[in-house]
């Protein structure tokens, strides 16, 4: 037993040793293959809406957030607010926005700091997020709400995915008053951490920090490369089963390398995280009282699907959650069939609400 601890001991100070000391390389973007770059160029990405208009939204600590909009705002009684998931861009989903659109919704998209086109916290490793508390990403939308000056007669909906469904939950808790409804797809109310439990992830992200670790990725992370090397393969498991949708994330990131996101942070999961306890304490879901449309993947490997289920079921007031069978966590990148489904979900959400 003695010999384990000593074996222990000594693991632990050569980890310790080898962070304090082993220099952060110099950022490099990940280059592709030219096979993979082919397959690149004859996958779609669909073009943003004709009307769409990019612009961009100071927060009050300076960061520009890129955002745009749809061009029917004077024509829709009901504005979405797309907030994408984790290293996703608005540049990914033109093709959604446009069908939203089609449906008579004012869209407007909003890429979070450090994600898209928004301004990054370290121009020499422009793919690492890092936020001091993640009370700033709603603090950041809920600013941006109020600079639009919407109409008392419009029905305001932030349409959250994963990570952007946390957000999307938090501006709700945080800022009451300012939304009427939330569209949840696979929201990030308790992350996953692959194979490991919430609370040890946590305490592992915690000691990395505590020893001046805040800015390394998490253990076996990286900058991005590409989830897959054919694009004909799709799998619940590489999050979407449409190979029609699953790669646009990557095929977005090969062609325009300034819109990458790399792989958790300590800091950035810690902080998202603690976020994590913070909306799971007693009381705070309870006091979001604006009607919510749950979406999960029936096989998620990103996100906890019992948690969602038990928040929409006991614990958020007016929530509705539908699970969408032979879906993984990328529901947006899931088939027309699903995507439809979901677009439906909202509209008798917005519909429900107008009716109030």
């Amino acid at each position: 037993m003695r010999k384990i601890f000593i074996l222990l001991v000594i693991g632990v100070v050569s980890l310790i040793l080898a962070c304090l000391f082993w220099p952060e390389k110099r950022y490099k973007p990940f280059e592709v293959t030219a096979d993979y770059q082919s397959q690149v160029d004859k996958f779609s990405v669909p073009s943003m809406p004709q009307d769409w208009v990019w612009k961009t939204f100071d927060t009050s600590d300076g960061t520009q957030l890129r955002w745009g909009e749809t061009g029917n705002q004077g024509a829709a009684d009901t504005s979405l607010i797309l907030i994408p998931g984790y290293t996703a861009t608005l540049s990914m989903y033109g093709e959604h926005i446009d069908l939203l659109a089609e449906r008579g919704f004012h869209v407007i998209g909003l890429d979070l700091r450090g994600q898209g086109g928004s301004d990054r916290h370290f121009k020499s490793q422009p793919e690492k997020l890092w936020v001091d508390d993640f009370s700033i990403y709603s603090d950041d939308v809920a600013d941006f709400i109020k600079s639009q000056n919407f109409n008392q007669e419009q029905t305001i909906i932030p349409l959250g995915i994963s990570f952007g469904g946390h957000v999307a939950l938090r501006l709700a808790g945080d800022h009451p008053g300012l939304v009427d409804g939330l569209a949840l797809l696979a929201p990030a109310i308790e992350p996953k951490a692959g194979e490991m439990e919430f609370n040890k992830a946590l305490k592992l992200m915690n000691f990395m920090r505590s020893i001046g670790q805040s800015k390394r990725y998490v253990f076996g992370g990286g900058n991005w490369k590409p989830v897959g090397e054919d694009y004909t393969v799709a799998g619940i498991e590489l999050c979407s089963s449409n190979p029609k949708r699953l790669y646009l994330r990557d095929a977005v990131f090969t062609n325009r390398p300034n819109e990458r996101v790399g792989d958790v942070t300590n800091q950035w999961g810690a902080e998202f995280f603690e976020s994590s306890l913070y909306i799971r304490e007693e009381g705070y879901l309870e006091s979001i009282r604006v009607p919510i449309y749950i979406a999960s993947a029936e096989i998620d490997s990103f996100v906890s699907n019992a948690t969602n289920q038990m928040a929409c079921q006991d614990r958020l007031p007016h929530c509705r959650a539908v699970t969408y069978p032979g879906t993984g966590h990328c529901l947006p990148q899931e088939s027309n069939a699903v995507v439809f489904s979901i677009f439906q979900e909202i509209e008798t959400l917005a519909e429900s609400i107008k009716g109030k």
